[in-house]
Order: C-alpha cells, then sequence, then structure tokens
C-alpha cells in the first residue's frame, strides 16, 4: 500500500490478487454478489512492457492483461470475502 492510503484510510486487509481484467471481474462481482464492500488497486508490470501509458491499442491491451489487481477489505468482512471468493 501507498503511504497516503497508509496513512489517511481505515485499515484493511490483503484478501485475493487477481491478474488481468477478466480475473478481477470475477472477483469484483464474487465480493458485489455477497455485499462485500472492497478496494482494488491495480498495478502493472512495466518491466515486461517496456513503456507504460501507451497510445497504441496493442500495447494498451497487453497493459490490461498484465495488470495486478489487489483487493482490500475490512478486517471483520474478511472471512466473508473468503468464502466469497471460492
Amino acid at each position: 500500500m501507498g503511504l497516503v492510503r497508509f496513512l489517511f484510510f481505515e485499515k484493511k486487509c490483503l484478501v485475493h490478487t487477481a491478474f488481468g481484467h477478466d480475473m478481477y471481474f470475477r472477483a469484483a462481482d464474487q465480493l458485489q454478489t455477497h455485499g462485500v464492500s472492497f478496494d482494488a488497486v491495480r498495478k502493472i508490470n512495466a518491466s515486461s512492457l517496456g513503456s507504460t501509458g501507451s497510445d497504441i491499442p496493442f500495447v494498451r491491451a497487453a497493459e490490461t492483461n498484465n495488470a495486478q489487481y489487489d483487493f482490500y477489505v475490512k478486517k471483520e468482512d474478511e472471512h466473508l470475502a473468503h468464502q466469497a471468493l471460492r
């Protein structure tokens, strides 16, 4: 987590990491269906691409497919989130 997130947002725990937009949407849908509120933080592996933030469509698609999404929930919702993601 970033410093600003650590200092100013309530403490949340990491419950799931998804890679690519398909896995992201699947996990987000499962959490929403079970009523679990979450924050998702997107990370891009720029070293494998050589550049980030490209305007070239196939590079942008590669960035989306290589993105890492970390799902954070409140500590009291952690058990419910794990059940929802099974």
